[in-house]
């Protein structure tokens, strides 16, 4: 594959990557896993293309955007178990 052609699945990628921006916006922790997965085709161009200036900026990235959809899925999970504790408590008060 030409580097041309890479740029344009880059473009397709970063595309999935404002998708992903957006979803976090509107507080969606998956939209984290968006951004992870649209950061995943630069390392491979930057092996590909033995570019390590990308291979550095792609790890961090990488990293950044892992530990951010690990943060907000614990987040999630934890709001959720806090909900139904209250709505439990809620019904054991009403009876």
């Amino acid at each position: 594959m030409t580097e041309a052609t890479w740029s344009w699945i880059l473009v397709g990628f970063e595309l999935v990557a404002i998708g992903g921006m957006w979803m976090v916006g509107a507080r969606k922790w998956w939209g984290w896993g968006l951004v992870l997965t649209s950061s995943l085709p630069w390392m491979v161009y930057a092996i590909v293309f033995n570019k390590p200036g990308f291979v550095v900026m792609s790890s961090i990235y990488i990293i950044t955007h892992s530990n951010n959809l690990y943060r907000w899925r614990k987040r999630h999970v934890e709001d959720a178990q806090n909900t139904a504790t209250q709505e439990q408590s809620s019904l054991l008060i009403a009876a």
